[in-house]
């Protein structure tokens, strides 16, 4: 037997997300670890099953849900199989259509015993890097050193086609070592031909870990993990407004940033219950972070968390005295709407918080008296919702109450336009109008050299796979 060690110390974002889920969820469960979920639970393949992948690490893209969804992943090894066909991208050396056809019942077969001891758990393909060294330890006798080697020329020289310079060389070894011609014919292909990058079946079911423990703490504890998965930026293929818009999508409230309660990470609240505000919904929603105001420095959001509480807007000015444009940007994403909701009104009354703070600092350390507050105009008319909204996403990256397609879903659902989710769930072949976000766009190359557009189509209620033809 041969055994092969790869150890990859990897800075993946993942076990950032994965650990920011665990302390989380240890505020109510003290003793909850994430190695102790069960890796054999259906839960999770189900949902890999279902492509319901977004917010993944490690298994968010479209090629990666497709692949599940395709594959019928149902255990440990079968999310590896995708780990290791799918993202290595397009240098990937796994024949990932093959693969799927035979894990979904096309017949194939072995020339040899040997073959399928190293072939056998990958339907017949080579799927991992080790198994290329395997094959040419096994039936041509080459030391471990040697066939690393051998492998990574393939790789590393595949534009000069190295496999066809040690054709006759590793034909011969094997006929020699007792194998018949045509199982060293079946061989040499198999090695000529995995010439792009792969995966060491180590990685790639290290890789599958992570998105397993991921989905079940997503599906059983949503607002903890992603108000990490939030924390965790940039992590995964989609960025903070489409992960916001899946957890509001999954039924966590996203709050608004509040100088008073928010922190420098997204914190999980209690809420109450909007039919009943007598009932009080535990851990039903995630606090936006100071840091994920754009423009503001951080030196300000420090001072904005060090010196709570704040009884006023104008005292939260004095105190922390951010710069006149850091000041814009918290009153335009809602940060004091708790001490005074009409924004337009605070744009306005800035001039004023300014000279309040400078007369609050000069005599800060000579007498102990309050001033009297400058008052403020509240009859100005303030901001639509929609425009407050479109402020929010702009500064945020983020939509906090709800996705702006929802401010168009009346007028869309007047022209004939359906949502996303509907989308999804129409018959093959079936027609329909649906407006959205295009995000994501990604041009690969093809065969034929017509252009081909894929991207996902955002809206309210979630993703749809979009495929543009030339």
């Amino acid at each position: 037997k041969h055994y092969f060690d790869k150890f990859d110390i990897l800075c993946l974002r993942g076990q950032d997300v994965l650990s920011g889920s665990q302390e989380r969820i240890r505020v109510r469960e003290a003793d909850f670890r994430v190695e102790s979920i069960d890796l054999n639970d259906d839960e999770p393949y189900r949902a890999m099953r279902s492509g319901e992948l977004i917010g993944i690490p490690q298994s968010a893209s479209p090629a990666m849900r497709q692949a599940h969804i395709r594959l019928k992943t149902a255990n440990l090894h079968d999310a590896s199989l995708v780990q290791a066909g799918i993202r290595p991208g397009v240098g990937g050396a796994v024949k990932i259509n093959e693969l799927i056809a035979r894990r979904r019942g096309n017949p194939y077969s072995f020339e040899h015993p040997k073959l399928e001891e190293i072939l056998g758990l990958t339907y017949g393909i080579i799927v991992f890097q080790e198994q290329v060294d395997q094959l040419l330890q096994t039936f041509a006798a080459y030391s471990s050193g040697e066939a690393e080697e051998i492998r990574e020329k393939i790789h590393e020289q595949r534009r000069e086609d190295f496999g066809a310079t040690i054709k006759d060389e590793l034909l011969a070894r094997i006929v020699k070592n007792g194998f018949s011609e045509v199982v060293a014919q079946q061989v040499y292909e198999y090695v000529s031909g995995f010439k792009g990058y792969g995966f060491a079946q180590g990685h790639a079911l290290a890789f599958a870990e992570i998105s397993i423990r991921s989905i079940y703490c997503q599906q059983h504890y949503p607002s903890q993990y992603f108000a990490s998965l939030l924390d965790a930026q940039p992590a995964g293929y989609y960025g903070p407004c489409t992960i916001a818009n899946e957890a509001r999508c999954r039924g966590v409230t996203v709050l608004p940033v509040d100088v008073n309660i928010s922190t420098m990470k997204f914190e999980v609240e209690s809420i109450r219950a909007a039919d009943d505000p007598k009932i009080t919904i535990p851990d039903a929603a995630i606090r936006v972070s100071f840091k994920q105001i754009s423009g503001v420095s951080e030196t300000t959001k420090q001072r904005l968390q060090d010196n709570k509480p704040y009884r006023s807007f104008f005292e939260c000015v004095a105190k922390v005295q951010p710069s006149r444009d850091e000041l814009e940007l918290l009153i335009l994403v809602g940060a004091f709407d708790a001490l005074q909701e009409n924004r337009r009104s605070l744009l306005w009354a800035i001039p004023s918080a300014y000279q309040y703070a400078s007369l609050c600092s000069k005599i800060a350390d000579k007498l102990p008296l309050d001033f009297a507050e400058p008052p403020l105009d509240t009859s100005m008319s303030d901001f639509s919702q929609a425009e407050k909204a479109v402020l929010e996403r702009a500064i945020l990256d983020m939509d906090v109450a709800t996705h702006l397609m929802a401010f168009e879903r009346e007028r869309i659902t007047l022209k004939g336009g359906i949502t996303t989710s509907k989308a999804k769930s129409l018959t093959d072949k079936a027609k329909a109008i649906v407006v959205g976000n295009p995000i994501r766009l990604h041009f690969p190359p093809t065969q034929s050299g017509k252009r081909v557009v894929f991207f996902d189509l955002e809206d309210e209620t979630g993703l749809l796979n979009v495929t543009c033809f030339d």
